[in-house]
């Protein structure tokens, strides 16, 4: 546990696919947000959370309160080999 809460000497190195999404998907929203004023920017991050909250409520329903699909072991059929 106190290896966690040490600082580290050597900076961390991502792999560079990481950083290329990561720089593409700031580059996507920038450009999206790019001509939006401040009541448009809070509109839409006041959308995306409820949009994205709706969606984590319905998987957590969907996962508990889903018919239970219960499948049954066939029966185990013989393979008969003949040579």
């Amino acid at each position: 546990m106190k290896s966690l809460f040490k600082k580290r000497n050597e900076p961390v190195v991502y792999h560079k696919f990481y950083l290329l999404a990561q720089k593409r998907w700031a580059e996507k929203m920038k450009e999206f947000t790019a001509g939006l004023s401040k009541r448009e920017l809070l509109f839409v991050l006041l959308l995306f959370t409820v949009f994205t909250s709706g969606l984590l409520v319905y998987n957590i329903y969907r996962s508990f309160y889903k018919e239970a699909e219960v499948l049954t072991a066939s029966k185990i059929k013989t393979i008969n080999l003949k040579n």
